[in-house]
């Protein structure tokens, strides 16, 4: 009776597991079917943007948005971009060309370093002597103390000059051998350089090729280009070069999607999502910005009576900015022409930024309706016959530069160098500088060409034999630059 009893305990406690696992698998099925279904929604661009029909598919009101735009046609902003669950809410201005990075470009270093040390080819931890990392003039054995996370969070204490800094980051940078590594928060340039000669050695790649492999062509950006990159190295104060990016607003924005994704893109995990929020934390806050922490090469907001509160940032020179706000499912993106010297004041953007948060009116229907975003390309405008392109290859000294307004952060040494070479490369007429940038001149005129991107015109002078003789650079109102001839 025991034995019968046990025994049918046995059965009725073995049905039971049985039931219990069918349910969980359901439930599991369940789970995961909803996950694929929310997924199978979610929208990505793929060669083109997509774009809301109206705002209210996406629960914006469009007069409130009308409003948003007249704000921004008053502020110093050259193409501004909101995207929305995936979709593009509002694309303003030029978002289709593309303008100087500045600082943006070091949140695309850390995207990097996040796949790598999810590889197991970096340890954050290293210190700077252990990976054999030094400069010249040499740092000191304190120094060599930094370890790669320190670098990330901008808080070595290696106060070492360093390429592409500011004048303001330059008086603000504490002496050498003031604070230990890990202590204090200070904007370095020397950090984020340095940065860039660690990933090289650890991953053996370069970053500009491994940025396009593993980030912009999986993600479709349909404007970058590796011409329009170069290593920025001013020898005179580091070894290691600054790494400068040109890109689209509209590729911008894939980026900061790529990030409010929480590293995924359609079926494909780029960056792990624990990188994603190590990166969006602020382990500092940021003493000339109230408000502001700093996490691996991102801003945080941390104010929370903004309404931005948590809304992370990638931030550059002109208020460059990818702003990626995970309670409202947006990006931001903000792009200045600091070709021209142009700057988006904070408190302006600030002020758009909060109109755009507060025109949102309603839930998003439940299957908006899109249509495909795309920018028309420009007709050529030649004005005149004129030579071939090989008649005007030549290199020239730029020796006179005039700069008439004092906020351009750089000009000789960013825009161009001092040594220019033209030379004919496909169908192009190829502009290379001293410095390693490559610069496409579109033809006008006989003497007139306009630099592709920063659209800033190029004169040519020529000679009695009617070859090329001078050429001049003139970004006025901002700066102007003129050079000669170098004989053979």
């Amino acid at each position: 009776m025991i034995e019968d009893q046990t025994r049918g305990g046995f059965f009725r406690g073995s049905l039971r597991k049985a039931i219990f696992s069918i349910l969980l698998t359901a439930i599991v099925f369940s789970l995961n079917a909803c996950s694929t279904r929310e997924r199978a929604h979610e929208v990505y661009p793929e060669t083109h943007w997509l774009m809301y029909e109206t705002p209210g598919e996406a629960g914006w009101s469009s007069e409130s948005l009308a409003k948003a735009k007249r704000l921004w046609e008053e502020i110093d902003s050259d193409a501004f971009m909101v995207v929305h669950d995936g979709a593009i809410l509002v694309a303003w201005g030029e978002v289709g060309r593309r303008f100087m990075c500045h600082s943006v470009r070091k949140s695309f270093l850390s995207a990097l370093y996040g796949i790598h040390v999810a590889e197991g080819k970096i340890d954050i931890h290293s210190t700077l002597e252990e990976l054999e990392i030094d400069d010249d003039p040499p740092l000191t054995r304190d120094e060599k103390q930094a370890q790669i996370i320190h670098l990330l969070k901008s808080r070595s204490g290696v106060y070492h000059p360093a390429a592409y800094e500011t004048p303001g980051m330059k008086d603000r940078r504490p002496a050498r051998g003031s604070k230990k590594p890990g202590d204090f928060w200070y904007y370095n340039n020397w950090d984020f350089n340095a940065l860039c000669t660690i990933f090289e050695q650890e991953t053996q790649t370069k970053i500009f090729e491994e940025f396009k492999r593993r980030i912009a062509d999986p993600l479709q950006m349909e404007d970058f280009r590796l011409m329009d990159t170069y290593y920025h190295l001013e020898d005179q104060h580091s070894i290691h070069p600054a790494y400068p990016f040109k890109m689209s607003a509209r590729d911008m924005a894939r980026f900061g999607l790529l990030f409010l994704r929480d590293g995924r893109w359609t079926d494909q995990q780029i960056i792990s999502p624990e990188w994603i929020k190590q990166s969006s934390y602020a382990y500092s806050g940021v003493p000339d910005r109230d408000g502001y922490g700093y996490g691996y090469m991102w801003w945080i907001v941390t104010d929370k009576e903004d309404s931005k509160y948590g809304m992370y940032s990638a931030l550059g020179v002109g208020r460059q900015m990818i702003g990626v706000l995970p309670e409202y499912d947006i990006v931001f993106v903000n792009r200045a022409d600091t070709y021209y010297g142009e700057m988006t004041d904070r408190d302006d953007l600030d002020r758009l930024m909060d109109a755009i948060l507060e025109a949102r009116s309603s839930a998003p229907k439940t299957r908006p309706k899109f249509v495909p975003f795309e920018i028309p390309e420009k007709p050529s405008t030649i004005r005149e016959s004129m030579p071939s392109l090989e008649h005007y290859e030549s290199d020239f000294r730029l020796d006179h530069e005039e700069i008439f307004v004092e906020t351009i952060p750089y000009v000789i040494g960013d825009m161009i160098g001092d040594t220019i070479r033209l030379r004919v490369t496909g169908s192009n007429l190829l502009v290379t500088d001293n410095l390693g940038q490559r610069l496409i001149l579109i033809p006008r005129s006989k003497r007139e060409f306009e630099l592709e991107d920063s659209q800033i015109p190029v004169f040519f002078e020529f000679d009695e034999k009617d070859q090329p003789a001078g050429i001049i650079l003139d970004a006025s109102p901002a700066w102007k630059v003129s050079g000669q001839i170098i004989s053979p």
